[in-house]
């Protein structure tokens, strides 16, 4: 980098740290802690990255952050419990595909209303991270995605793979790669993701198909076994792991994780808390944890975060049409 980009970089991010530590006063003066809502079980990825922002904001001067896990419905309870709390920016959601992009797709499937509108009745703080889907296998198991479908093929309506519940986004991404390369394997639905990989392990069931945040680190003892990934590049974590396009599976879908308050937070709240995560994100020990993890951070606010889930509604429709999933 240059001296004179040196120069105008700089001001910007004292800039963004000034604005953050004058603004962060508000919080830090309130007695009632931050909740930051999961619609997951604890120990999985949404958790995982739930606990590095609650940390992040706490050193930040935010105050007292509380993570809760508050799982079922494939994220919708959740949602559900956040979008009728007080506007206050205290109470968050960690919005994710399952409780907003995919209940969308389900309801209008099965033609029913969600309890939540997933864009109208939530403040769209930020989408800061997407992270693509690993197929893994056991650690006795196949070498290759070509060798598992070799494996399953010759063994039809035998092997088992596990997700963290119906209608997830473990689950759909499954059966819509199965439909697409003519396999059928029993679902195995778990209590959470740490649950699921554990019965993979195991060889309990012989696949499953988490984000890259709950697969890598057990791809990396050899717990586990990684086959192909979504995406369309190659995960810096594994380079040697091949995309399903590389393997001549059209499979581009992945998990995005983003910050959400009930609507009607003020633009000042909600630019303090996408400003303070976007400070936590670019810290040098986050990021390197974030690339280990096979994550990629974003910065996308607002309508630009609208547009995200509005789009991939259409494409998680399409999923589920396809592999005619009612939800119920």
């Amino acid at each position: 980098m240059s001296k004179q980009s040196d120069f105008l970089t700089w001001p910007k991010i004292f800039g963004l740290y000034f604005f953050c530590f004058l603004s962060i006063s508000v919080y830090a003066q309130s007695p009632e802690p931050i909740r930051i809502i999961v619609p997951t079980a604890a120990e999985g990825s949404t958790d995982q990255l739930a606990r590095i922002l609650g940390s992040g904001l706490e050193e930040q001067g935010f105050g007292r952050v509380l993570v809760e896990n508050m799982p079922g419905k494939s994220g919708s309870i959740a949602a559900d419990y956040v979008a009728r709390a007080k506007p206050d920016a205290r109470t968050l959601l960690i919005g994710t595909p399952s409780s907003h992009s995919i209940a969308k797709a389900l309801s209008t499937n099965n033609g029913s209303a969600l309890p939540y509108d997933p864009i109208n009745s939530f403040s769209l703080i930020v989408c800061f991270a997407q992270a693509p889907y690993i197929f893994v296998v056991g650690p006795a198991g196949p070498s290759s995605f070509e060798q598992f479908l070799v494996n399953a093929k010759a063994n039809p309506g035998i092997l088992k793979y596990s997700s963290t519940g119906v209608g997830g986004p473990h689950h759909l991404i499954a059966e819509y790669l199965f439909s697409n390369v003519g396999l059928k394997l029993h679902h195995i639905p778990a209590a959470g993701g740490a649950r699921a990989i554990e019965l993979v392990s195991n060889n309990e069931v012989q696949a499953m198909m988490p984000a890259s945040i709950l697969a890598l680190p057990k791809v990396k003892t050899g717990q586990i076994k990684a086959l192909a990934v979504t995406g369309d590049q190659r995960l810096k974590a594994l380079p040697n792991l091949l995309t399903f396009s590389e393997l001549g599976v059209p499979l581009n879908l992945v998990s995005w994780y983003g910050l959400m308050a009930p609507a009607g937070i003020s633009k000042e709240q909600s630019e303090r808390l996408a400003n303070a995560i976007k400070i936590i994100l670019q810290s040098p020990s986050e990021k390197q944890k974030l690339i280990d993890l096979g994550i990629n951070t974003m910065d996308e606010r607002g309508k630009n975060f609208e547009k995200i889930i509005t789009q991939e509604t259409e494409i998680w429709e399409a999923v589920v049409n396809k592999i005619n999933l009612s939800g119920k």
